[in-house]
C-alpha cells in the first residue's frame, strides 16, 4: 500500500511541471513564424492636362476592376452653418442628370456587374465603383456623367433628405456609433473636423443652391485623383479616362488655413443615456497631434499592444482576468494632419467605473514601462501579417491606394511597410506612449442611466449629453449640479 502511494506521489511530481507548461502554453500565444517578404505591385500614375491624377495598380487575371474617385473635400470643408453638406453633395451625384435618371444609373451599374457607393470623411469624398473588367468604357462613361452633369433636382433632394434622415436614425440605435460620434464631437469641438459628426436634423436646412455651390467650388479635376486596380494598365486607363473626363474644367481653389486640433489634457467623462441598453459601452480616446510620419509605426505597434487583438492587454485584463467586459479593443484612426486613438469596450453596467479605472491603468503602464520583447514581437508580427490580408480584396486594395495618394503617405506605407514595422523597438514604443498617451483621454459612456447610476458615483464630474450632442447637465459625485 505504501509503495502504491509513493508511486502516485512520484507521478504527480513528474506530471506537475508538464501540466504547468501546458497551462502557460494555453495562456500565451505561440511565437510567430518568420513572415515572407512582401512585394506589392507598382503604383503607376500620371496627371492629365486638366490636372486629374490617374493611378493604376495592375492586377492581371482579376475579373473585376475597382475604381475610386477621390475629391479632396470632405466634411471639414462644409460651411460651419451647414454640416453634412459634403456628404449630401456626394450622395446627390448618383441621383441623376437632366438626361439620365437615378433609376437608369442603377440599371447601368447592374448591367456591368457593378456596385457603387460613396464615402465622405472629414478630409475627402470618395466615389467607389466596382465592375467587370470588360466594362471599363461603360463604367467611366457612367461615372463621368455623374460627375460632369449632375442635375441636383428638387425632387431628388427631397427624397435624399428623407433617406439620409432615416439612415442616421437607424445608426443611432448602435451604442458604439453613438459613443464614437460623441467622443469625436468633444475632441474636435473647435475644429472643422467636428462638422463630420452631425445629427439627422442638419439635412433639413440644405438647399439646391447650397449643393450646387459646394459642387462648383470643390468638384474640380485638379482637386481630385482617380485610382484603378485590376486587369488594366496605365496606358489603357489614361486613354479611357481622358476620353470621358478631359472636358472636366479645372479651377484653382483657395484653401483657408485650418486651426490645429487640440489634444485633450483634462479629466472629462461624458455620458449619453441609452435607455434599455443591457450593457455599458465605453469609448475612450484622444487626438494625436502633431503626428509626424516617424511616429506612425511606433504608435501603430503601441495601439496593437494595448488592444489590437484578443491577446492584447485590454482584452486580457477586462475580459479574461476581471470578467468586466464582453469585448475591449483599441484602434488608430488617421486624418490629414493628425490621428486619433480610440478604445471601445462593452462592459457589464455594474463594472463601468471599475473598467474605466483599469483602462486608464493600462494606458498609464505603457507610459512608464517598456513593452517586453515577446509582446512587442507579437504586435509587430500581427501588423506585418495582417497588412497583405487587409488589402487582399481588390476594393480594399484600391481604397488603400487612393488614401495613400490622397494623404501623400509614400513608399513607407507601401512596399516598405513591413521593413518599417520590423525596425520598431521598445524604446520607440515608450517614447510614443509618453508623447501621445500621457495627455488625459476623454471618456464617453453610453448606457442606461438607471443601470449605471451606482457605478458612476465616484466620478468627480460627469457631463450628460443627449443624442444630438447637446449638454443637458453635469453631475458631481452622483449629484446634479
Amino acid at each position: 500500500m505504501r509503495k502504491k502511494r509513493w508511486l502516485w506521489i512520484w507521478a504527480l511530481l513528474i506530471a506537475g511541471p508538464a501540466l504547468g507548461q501546458q497551462d502557460r502554453f494555453r495562456k500565451s500565444p505561440p511565437v510567430p513564424d518568420p513572415l515572407p517578404a512582401l512585394v506589392l505591385p507598382e503604383i503607376e500614375r500620371t496627371e492629365l492636362i486638366n490636372g486629374l491624377t490617374v493611378a493604376v495598380v495592375s492586377r492581371p487575371g482579376q475579373p473585376f476592376i475597382s475604381l475610386d474617385l477621390v475629391i479632396r473635400a470632405g466634411e471639414s470643408q462644409s460651411p460651419e452653418t451647414l454640416p453634412g453638406l459634403a456628404s449630401f453633395t456626394a450622395e446627390m451625384l448618383s441621383r441623376g442628370t437632366a438626361l439620365v435618371s437615378a433609376a437608369e444609373f442603377e440599371e447601368r451599374i447592374d448591367g456591368i456587374g457593378g456596385e457603387f457607393r460613396t464615402t465622405v470623411t472629414p478630409d475627402f469624398s470618395r466615389l467607389s465603383l466596382r465592375f467587370l473588367d470588360d466594362s471599363l468604357d461603360r463604367a467611366i462613361e457612367t461615372l463621368s456623367q455623374m460627375v460632369l452633369q449632375p442635375d441636383f433636382s428638387e425632387r431628388e433632394i427631397v427624397a435624399l433628405k428623407r433617406t439620409l434622415f432615416y439612415d442616421l436614425k437607424q445608426k443611432q440605435k448602435d451604442p458604439e456609433f453613438v459613443g464614437r460620434r460623441q467622443l469625436l464631437r468633444v475632441l474636435f469641438k473647435s475644429h472643422p473636423y467636428g462638422r463630420s459628426f452631425f445629427n439627422e436634423e442638419v439635412f433639413k436646412n440644405l438647399t439646391r443652391k447650397d449643393v450646387q455651390a459646394f459642387y462648383e467650388l470643390y468638384y474640380r479635376p485638379n482637386n481630385a485623383l482617380l485610382a484603378l486596380s485590376g486587369n488594366v494598365d496605365l496606358a489603357t486607363a489614361v486613354r479611357r479616362v481622358g476620353r470621358y473626363l478631359s472636358p472636366w474644367a479645372r479651377k484653382e481653389i483657395e484653401w483657408p488655413s485650418a486651426p490645429s486640433p487640440r489634444v485633450n489634457s483634462e479629466d472629462r467623462v461624458c455620458f449619453v443615456n441609452f435607455p434599455e441598453a443591457q450593457e455599458a459601452t465605453l469609448v475612450i480616446g484622444n487626438v494625436v497631434f502633431p503626428f509626424p510620419e516617424s511616429d506612425y509605426f511606433p504608435l501603430a505597434a503601441l495601439i496593437q499592444v494595448l488592444g489590437g487583438t484578443p491577446f492584447s492587454r485590454l482584452f486580457m485584463n477586462l475580459r479574461e482576468a476581471k470578467e468586466y467586459a464582453y469585448s475591449a479593443f483599441s484602434k488608430l484612426e488617421l486624418f490629414q494632419n493628425c490621428a486619433c486613438y480610440t478604445i471601445t469596450a462593452a462592459v457589464v453596467p455594474s463594472a463601468a467605473g471599475a473598467s474605466i479605472r483599469e483602462i486608464r491603468r493600462e494606458i498609464d503602464r505603457l507610459t512608464r514601462e517598456k513593452v517586453g520583447n515577446f509582446e512587442l514581437e507579437q504586435a509587430k508580427s500581427y501588423l506585418i501579417g495582417n497588412f497583405p490580408i487587409r488589402i487582399s480584396p481588390l476594393d480594399q486594395l484600391n481604397r488603400y491606394v487612393s488614401e495613400l495618394l490622397a494623404f501623400s503617405w509614400g513608399e513607407s506605407r507601401w512596399n516598405r511597410f513591413g521593413d518599417n514595422v520590423i525596425l520598431v523597438d521598445s524604446e520607440q514604443l515608450l517614447g510614443a506612449a509618453q508623447k501621445h498617451l500621457l495627455p488625459k483621454p476623454v471618456v464617453v459612456i453610453v448606457g442606461d442611466m438607471s443601470l449605471l447610476f451606482d457605478s458612476l458615483q465616484d466620478i468627480d464630474r460627469l457631463e450628460v449629453y443627449d443624442l444630438k450632442g447637446n449638454l443637458l447637465y453635469t453631475m458631481s459625485k452622483g449629484v446634479e449640479e
